[in-house]
């Protein structure tokens, strides 16, 4: 199915006369602040509208289902409308689209303007390829909340060995510089893994001397969605992850934070009460991490799976009052 935009100018107009109208910032945000821990109220969508994509990430945890079976099964571009628009009315603030490469989906321009239309604070999880002048012209336009990329390597070799795609290491540089140049928000991120140990410290290196440009790095591998423990074979081991974090304190700390997470439940996060993920074939669940249970949003409605399914959905690591500690 297609969808057919208007462009230019009228569609300026168009979003503008259909967007919802803007509030004063401060009387919100103290509202949002006067929100407890105990309270459930749906901020925050991580979506991951398709698990397709163009790259072949060794880690990657969707790349299972990027099959031309399961591609089909994804949800149309009506049936996404009409979930983000019963979300919209449900109150929802955040809203991050995700893959596999959400820019892929040739329906991508008219999911990210609903998006937009419906007053979601929009950030777009891409491998950056698909990046060019038009998307950033239409990004500078109706601008996105943020834009986060992955970079899997220093040298070209590296990055497209961990993408098992030749020329990605080109494309997605190219695309960095066009948001940085575009005064964008970018995010860029990396994965440590045994493919790109080697040059993680250099990575970090890189990116500090790019103005306008944020970076964040993990260590942290889970298996495939579904259940196949591949991709842990490119977890660096613990003897070189030490030399590494021997390297540099910040790296140490951030894996120290989400061990504790992880383990001692030192920090609360609030899947299921304040933030949710919907998987490619509108499954509402906890986080992209717990599949165990999901509601089917094609069949039911929003609120009566946020509110109603989700308080009882199985986490190993939920806390007796509801709350879990699994990072999303």
């Amino acid at each position: 199915m297609s969808t057919t935009l208007p462009s230019g100018s009228s569609m300026k107009n168009n979003l503008r006369k259909t967007s919802i109208p803007a509030i004063e910032g401060e009387p919100f945000f103290q509202h949002l602040r006067s929100l407890k821990d105990e309270d459930r109220h749906p901020l925050n969508c991580q979506w991951e509208i398709t698990c397709r994509c163009n790259f072949k990430c060794v880690m990657c945890y969707t790349d299972c289902f990027n099959t031309p079976g399961d591609i089909a099964r994804e949800l149309s571009t009506e049936e996404i409308f009409r979930i983000m628009d019963d979300m919209k009315e449900a109150g929802v603030l955040e809203l991050t689209l995700t893959g596999g490469e959400p820019m892929s989906r040739p329906d991508f321009k008219a999911i990210y303007l609903r998006a937009v239309q419906n007053g979601f604070l929009t950030t777009v999880f891409t491998n950056g390829s698909y990046i060019n002048e038009a998307w950033i012209q239409l990004w500078t336009d109706f601008p996105p909340h943020g834009i986060e990329i992955s970079i899997h390597g220093a040298t070209r070799e590296t990055f497209d060995q961990v993408t098992a795609m030749s020329g990605s290491h080109e494309r997605v540089m190219k695309a960095v510089q066009l948001v940085i140049n575009a005064g964008l928000p970018l995010m860029v991120k990396t994965t440590g893994l045994s493919l790109n140990e080697h040059e993680v410290l250099t990575i970090k290196e890189q990116m500090k001397k790019i103005p306008g440009i944020h970076a964040k790095f993990n260590f942290n591998i889970r298996p495939q969605a579904d259940g196949n423990e591949h991709p842990y074979q490119y977890q660096i081991s613990d003897q070189r992850l030490e030399k590494i974090f021997e390297s540099d304190e910040a790296f140490k700390k951030a894996d120290q934070d989400l061990e504790a997470a992880l383990e001692g439940c030192s920090s609360t996060c609030h899947e299921g009460k304040k933030q949710f993920h919907i998987d490619a074939y509108g499954q509402m669940q906890l986080c992209s991490r717990n599949r165990v249970n999901s509601y089917d949003l094609r069949r039911g409605n929003f609120r009566e799976g946020f509110y109603k399914n989700l308080p009882v959905f199985f986490c190993p690591r939920k806390k007796p009052d509801g709350s879990c500690c699994s990072p999303a």
